[in-house]
């Protein structure tokens, strides 16, 4: 389907919420043709009137999609692309979070958040790279976190799914790279969220999800860079400690954690 006005267009998947929410509003404000996703039809709906009320851009559209299941994600991808427009950006956001509560292991847990954070975004690329491939361009990016750094205490489960993430978009961006699709990763510090609302631990230099949806649109259309990270002190602190031996780094966690 041709676009109308040169208008590029976005797919956010966890768009009915948190920052996938916020950035969806930031990219209709700068005049693109965004299509927000999430298992929510009720909630959908309402964020796509909402922000069609507050915009002059009223090219926002909301589309169900459990990720987790390799058909519908296929079957929204074509109707995205046969009945909206190609698209030109995916921001591959939405994810669960469920922290555990103690160092008890929970095999549910982890396979609650391997189906959706892992296989979940391995099927939104699977079905985004047939389409981009065939055009030679398109942007994926994926939403990850900086979690996926180190291992850290309770956070065995969501902390692999985001290391997994990681791991992924930096193979895929020497891999697409020859088919003509861009990869980016974003690792956001601390953001006010549902999913933030959880934690019961001091959360350092967090920060309202609109000032995320800044960051993410300033470096996926204004810079080049692989790594999207934000607070920048607090994001290079944690990559910091990547770098430690594991003596020192496991001591200075327990210090900081009280373990």
């Amino acid at each position: 389907m041709p676009k109308e006005n040169n208008m590029k267009t976005i797919w956010i998947t966890g768009g009915s919420s948190g920052i996938g929410l916020e950035t969806a509003k930031k990219f209709t404000q700068n005049k693109w043709k965004v299509i927000i996703s999430s298992r929510n039809s009720n909630t959908l709906q309402q964020v796509q009137e909402s922000i069609k009320a507050t915009s002059e851009n009223k090219e926002i559209h909301s589309i169900v999609c459990d990720i987790s299941k390799p058909d519908e994600v296929n079957q929204v991808v074509e109707h995205i692309e046969n009945n909206i427009a190609p698209i030109d950006l995916a921001l591959l956001n939405a994810a669960a979070y469920s922290p555990n509560k103690s160092q008890e292991f929970d095999i549910e847990n982890y396979n609650l958040l391997i189906d959706v954070n892992l296989k979940g975004t391995l099927n939104c690329i699977n079905a985004l790279q047939k389409k981009m491939s065939m055009r030679k361009q398109g942007h994926i990016a994926i939403v990850s976190s900086p979690v996926g750094y180190t291992g850290l205490p309770t956070a065995g489960a969501y902390g692999m799914t985001k290391a997994g993430l990681i791991n992924l978009a930096e193979s895929l961006y020497f891999d697409f790279s020859k088919i003509g699709i861009k990869m980016s990763v974003i690792n956001p510090g601390f953001i006010k969220t549902s999913s933030t609302n959880k934690n019961t631990f001091p959360m350092p230099f967090i920060k309202p999800a609109c000032f995320a949806a800044d960051k993410i649109y300033a470096g996926l259309v204004h810079s080049k860079k692989f790594e999207i990270k934000f607070p920048f002190l607090f994001l290079n602190i944690l990559k910091f400690l990547r770098i430690l031996p594991y003596p020192i780094y496991f001591y200075l966690i327990k210090k900081f954690t009280g373990l």
